[in-house]
């Protein structure tokens, strides 16, 4: 199969298309993540019991105190914000970060399809497995010799009732 890079625009050949590979590279990317959860959990669970420690001693009517006036802080300054808003530039910082994100993005796709070709080529192959690398014109020419072999029907392969199976034996 022929792929279009999104960058470059000169075509590579693969196997399967680049989303296959994008898909592979998550799944190797997150792999690489959950290895690091056991070791993540024992730093928030010591993280916690310390931060349980300092709860307790701490004064809650000055924390209550602090909060509520940081709260009235924060509505003060908002309101003040409010009235300089500029919907122009707004709309400006908007169009220009999404442009950014998309670019990101694009990187971001490009190096997970190249992660994933490299997790994918580096798994040991499958017994009895063989990827085909099919053409347009190869299905077409399969599909005519299908045609030609089998009789012209009046009923559809789909509208023909399914065969039923015989039961299972019990174990």
């Amino acid at each position: 199969m022929t792929q279009t890079s999104s960058k470059s625009g000169k075509t590579d050949d693969r196997t399967y298309p680049s989303a296959f590979y994008a898909a592979a590279g998550v799944g190797d990317m997150a792999y690489e993540q959950l290895r690091k959860l056991p070791e993540l959990a024992d730093k928030l669970r010591d993280k916690a019991a310390e931060f349980a420690d300092q709860a307790a001693k701490a004064d809650v009517p000055q924390w209550k105190a602090k909060a509520n006036e940081y709260g009235a802080f924060a509505t003060s300054k908002a309101a003040e914000l409010t009235s300089k808003v500029d919907a122009a530039q707004i709309r400006d910082s908007i169009v220009a970060g999404t442009q950014t994100a998309a670019e990101k993005a694009t990187k971001l796709y490009d190096a997970l399809v190249a992660r994933g070709e490299q997790a994918f080529t580096e798994q040991p192959a499958t017994p009895g497995f063989e990827p085909k690398a099919e053409t347009a014109s190869a299905h077409t020419a399969e599909a005519k010799a299908e045609a030609k072999a089998k009789p012209s029907e009046d009923v559809p392969p789909a509208a023909k009732p399914a065969a039923k199976k015989p039961p299972r034996a019990a174990k």
